[in-house]
């Protein structure tokens, strides 16, 4: 009983105006299913950019996940078992490291989130797309990872870094 209760607890912080959802939970397959971040992962960081393109352009790139690779080199070899949506697993390498991944919520341009493994890490990613005027879109990504030893190799400073590398990325290519 009392572990249900915990496990149903949010935490909501309040980032650059953002409300960011952190979820207490086990695992990362149910936080991405409330498109949240773990709440005690000891590695989290999150990044925004805005884009000078509309959230559709946005998320179409997003959700290519075959063309990931054309429009941000540090990942390669991509593959989907169906469509983007909730449920649907993915894989693809990045670094050389494969990471097997799923999607735990899709909204339309709007939400994208996923849980993915890699090397005995547990990892959640988080993209929140908000239009704005003239046809621009705020992107906000928020991620966190967990794992046995994983402070020892891994910062959030680092990781701050790699998602702030694939915004970059990302607005390149939608503002093509």
């Amino acid at each position: 009983m009392k572990k249900a209760l915990i496990a149903g607890l949010l935490v909501v912080i309040l980032v650059a105006g953002w409300v960011v959802v952190a979820v207490p939970f086990d695992g990362a397959e149910e936080a991405a299913r409330c498109g949240a971040i773990k709440a005690d992962a000891p590695v989290k960081a999150s990044v925004e950019i805005t884009i000078q393109a509309p959230p559709d352009k946005v998320w179409g790139l997003l959700t290519d996940v075959q063309g990931w690779p054309r429009w941000y080199a540090a990942i390669t070899d991509t593959a989907v078992a169906g469509p983007v949506q909730t449920g649907t697993e993915f894989s693809w390498k990045m670094g050389g490291n494969s990471i097997h991944s799923k999607f735990g919520l899709v909204t339309p341009t709007a939400v994208l989130a996923w849980s993915g493994k890699a090397l005995g890490a547990k990892a959640v990613h988080v993209w929140k797309l908000q239009p704005l005027a003239e046809n621009r879109t705020l992107v906000h990504v928020d991620e966190s990872m967990d794992g046995v030893l994983l402070q020892a190799f891994y910062s959030s400073q680092k990781l701050k870094e790699g998602d702030q590398a694939w915004l970059d990325a990302l607005k390149v290519a939608a503002e093509r």
